[in-house]
């Protein structure tokens, strides 16, 4: 994964959920979690998954990028599932509520600055770990950088030993060790650097207003979202039956929403 990309959805993107107050995406967030874990109805939770894909072209957020990323604990999940759902439906259950929730949090963080969405911690945690949050953030760019110059050097090096794979594991191993060395040597630095300009408790950052506007539309969104959960888990016996309404009403919303941005880039 490359988190510049993340980044730079989070930073540069325009649509009214970049635009949201940090603490609205949070609590949208964690409705819609909430809606996920609460459905044993799979139906539901697809059409969860699948009102949540309206938002990748809608807020034009890199499609391959978020959804390759939210099928990674969906292999996971079915890898659990094989080995300890009782029947192929709960098996099912198990992926999609893997995928939906993933989506959620990936929304969360392409359309949220990584410091706004742990700004809110800082509240709850301990002060030494909410500044290592933010703190990891500016490093993991720092070894994404260094990271790339040493596969290039890798590259290479193999180049050079090309049918000697010994040789070339060699090499690989030697670039891992310098990173890691390197990562060693970049915290002791930024704390050196915290100490040497006076840090003392705590890093604050600012939460930004936001758009009242786009986080009450946002709410309301994850609000109906979740209401649909509560009522199918409560009323299952009578709207169990009408589920598959649900995940065809928001595929046929993901249909209109794509060729819409597709006719208009």
């Amino acid at each position: 994964m490359d988190i510049r990309v993340v980044d730079t959805s989070a930073v540069m993107g325009t649509s009214p959920a970049h635009r949201a107050a940090p603490v609205a995406k949070l609590t949208a967030f964690a409705l819609v979690l909430a809606s996920v874990v609460i459905s044993t109805n799979v139906l539901v939770v697809v059409g969860l998954a699948l009102s949540l894909a309206v938002a990748v072209p809608a807020w034009r957020l890199p499609t391959r990028a978020v959804f390759s990323l939210a099928a990674y604990p969906g292999i996971f999940a079915a890898v659990f599932a094989f080995a300890a759902a009782p029947d192929a439906l709960t098996g099912s259950l198990f992926v999609a509520k893997a995928v939906t929730a993933a989506l959620a949090a990936l929304l969360l963080v392409f359309t949220t600055p990584y410091p706004q969405v742990f700004a809110p911690l800082q509240a709850v945690v301990p002060s030494v770990v909410g500044d290592a949050m933010l703190m990891t953030y500016r490093s993991l760019f720092l070894l994404a950088d260094k990271f790339g110059h040493l596969l290039t050097a890798v590259k290479l090096r193999s180049g050079l030993a090309k049918g000697h794979p010994v040789l070339a594991a060699r090499a690989t191993a030697s670039a891992l060790g310098g990173l890691l060395l390197y990562s060693i040597d970049l915290s002791q630095r930024e704390y050196d650097v915290l100490r040497v300009r006076g840090y003392g408790r705590r890093l604050r950052v600012k939460l930004p207003p936001g758009d009242r506007d786009a986080g009450g539309w946002l709410l309301g969104a994850a609000t109906t979202l979740f209401g649909v959960s509560v009522a199918v888990r409560l009323a299952y016996v009578v709207l169990n039956p009408y589920s598959w309404a649900f995940p065809l009403a928001s595929l046929a919303l993901l249909v209109i929403v794509a060729l819409y941005r597709w006719r208009r880039p």
